[in-house]
């Protein structure tokens, strides 16, 4: 009911101001409602009226006026008002609020839940590793956005695959192979040590040819898998960067459906680009080339002179495994801003190829995550670590709970750790840079994830108080009730949900459940709930669907959310 009003108010609309506009056709116009940021000025606004007066003669508020004098009487809608210029501005009755709330409790684990992508099956790829090196910020900000696609996806009515395509074939690998035999370490090594050597094995390539000669020579026998005692290296490296992999994954709370690497996307990626030759590509200096810069990009090589196919190479045959293993309706894959070029690459050197590859294939970008603070430092002397930017937010807030006097199990600081650190990446839309501060994405004040937890457990505390009465909920809106903030965002929800879905936008979602946890904290500070009053029932009504719409939310982002805090 809740989203279905919408199509009802522009269908309305749509009407009246065809009626309005004698004698021009508006049959093209797009009615488009949106929620005043004032919530006193109503619950939906159209300004359609502003946007089409001058073309049909009228002052906006003229023809607001005479489309709102079309308008037939609107189940559940109290009123229509016009406001300033010519808004057009709705306010949704008494009843509606009722039977909203009465709806998100009778739905419970699926109040939220939309159609808008019913039926779609997505083939959704992200926290892509590289193995040999340890998942890192960036990679934690990719998992982050990642997940929260799958589950919003999921929750908007879309079958998910989940992928992930590591990178276990590399130069980098090779570097980092070489360090591992340099330190001695090659009979047993730890994955912090994997990235030390891969940090020496950076350096020796940059500053010695010796060393650059050797590391080729590795790299040519992981690549054509030659029996030796440098492969040997090489497969307890990848079993241990798997094995650490899976480990962080689940920490963060993510599945995979399937991982396909990149060994097998090499072979499969120069045969598609050899096949190619010269309608797609061509061969330049010993390698194989793709001219960009004939399609507004540049001209980038695709397999190189060794005879190696390079990342371009790889993410093609990637694409071409995917489409010949899986049946979907959109491949999505979730990357860093950087790549951005890169894929657009690969994107039209596809398209070329299979017109399909690129029409069904959509690349995410998110943004670069900042650290403003000096506390957290990386085990590997450089990029800070996934692990190091957990382990460092759950010790802040276990510093926190102990200078409070409060009492607070590991469990329960691990579980904040994440809201904080995946709250204050997912509440920062897709492509744009990311700020983060411990002090700031601990807070229980506002706008971040703990606060939204706290918020949750406030509920479940309130309504813990009130077990005896928990079964005799009743949603019916008491004599002489004045409407709160909270019902005016609650059937506010499903809407979110299906533009998130839309958008690829998780972070509409993080901003709502903000709003609606402030509103509920406001309202909650104003007085009392178990007051015996013919009011408290509804009031209960109102904080049971409050606690479930932001574990919903926060489910959607993959924040799970503590009963008591």
């Amino acid at each position: 009911m809740t989203v279905e009003i919408q199509d009802v108010i522009k269908g309305l609309l749509k009407q009246a101001l065809e009626s309005a506009g004698v004698g021009i056709d508006v049959s093209g116009t797009e009615i488009t409602l949106e929620h005043p940021a004032d919530l006193t000025h109503g619950d939906y606004s159209c300004n359609v009226a502003m946007r089409l007066s001058k073309g049909l003669g009228k002052s906006p508020r003229e023809l607001a006026e005479e489309i709102v004098s079309k308008l037939p009487e609107i189940e559940w809608v109290d009123r229509v008002e016009i406001a300033g210029p010519g808004f057009i501005n709705f306010h949704l009755s008494e009843e509606f609020f009722e039977h909203s709330v009465a709806e998100a409790l009778e739905r419970g684990g699926e109040w939220g839940k939309s159609d808008a992508l019913s039926g779609e099956k997505i083939l959704l790829e992200h926290s892509s590793p590289n193995l040999f090196k340890p998942f890192h910020i960036g990679h934690l900000v990719n998992n982050t956005y990642g997940e929260a696609l799958v589950r919003l996806m999921q929750f908007a009515g879309a079958y998910v695959t989940a992928i992930s395509f590591p990178s276990d074939v590399s130069p980098g690998i090779a570097k980092a192979v070489w360090g591992i035999i340099e330190m001695g370490i090659a009979e047993n090594f730890t994955i912090e040590q994997v990235g030390e050597a891969y940090v020496k094995g950076v350096e020796a390539y940059k500053e010695s040819e010796g060393a650059k000669a050797r590391i080729n020579e590795i790299n040519t026998n992981i690549y054509n898998k030659e029996d030796s005692p440098e492969y040997e290296v090489y497969k307890r490296g990848r079993e241990l960067s798997l094995e650490y992999f899976n480990n962080i994954i689940a920490r963060l709370g993510s599945h995979f459906d399937k991982l396909i690497f990149e060994t097998q996307a090499e072979q499969e990626g120069k045969r598609i680009v050899l096949e190619n030759v010269p309608s797609v590509f061509e061969e330049s200096d010993g390698a194989v080339i793709f001219r960009g810069s004939e399609h507004g990009l540049f001209d980038n090589v695709y397999i190189n002179s060794a005879g190696f196919g390079t990342y371009l190479a790889k993410d093609t045959g990637l694409l071409s495994i995917k489409f010949r293993e899986y049946d979907f309706d959109k491949s999505i894959t979730v990357t860093d801003v950087e790549q951005k070029q890169h894929f657009e690459l690969v994107k039209k050197s596809a398209e070329l190829i299979n017109r399909e590859w690129a029409e069904k294939s959509l690349f995410l970008q998110h943004g670069r995550l900042a650290l403003t603070t000096g506390k957290i430092s990386s085990r590997s002397g450089g990029v800070p670590l996934a692990v190091d930017i957990l382990d460092s937010v759950k010790s802040s807030a276990l510093e926190r709970a102990q200078e409070s006097g409060s009492e607070m199990t590991e469990e329960s600081a691990e579980m904040v750790a994440i809201a904080a650190v995946k709250y204050a990446i997912v509440k920062v839309g897709m492509g744009k840079n990311i700020t983060f501060d411990i002090e700031q994405s601990l807070s229980f004040e506002g706008d971040s994830g703990p606060y939204l937890q706290y918020t949750y457990a406030r509920c479940k505390s309130v309504m813990a108080k009130a077990y005896p009465h928990r079964g005799d909920i009743k949603v019916q809106v008491p004599r002489d009730w004045v409407h709160t903030n909270i019902e005016k965002l609650l059937y506010r929800f499903p809407e979110v949900v299906k533009r998130a879905a839309l958008e690829y936008q998780p972070h509409h979602i993080a901003n709502y459940l903000n709003d609606l946890a402030s509103a509920y904290n406001s309202w909650y500070a104003q007085g009392k709930i178990l007051d015996g009053t013919d009011a408290e029932h509804y009031k209960l009504a109102l904080t049971e669907v409050t606690a479930q719409t932001i574990k919903n939310g926060l489910q959607i982002l993959g924040i799970n959310t503590p009963e008591r805090m």
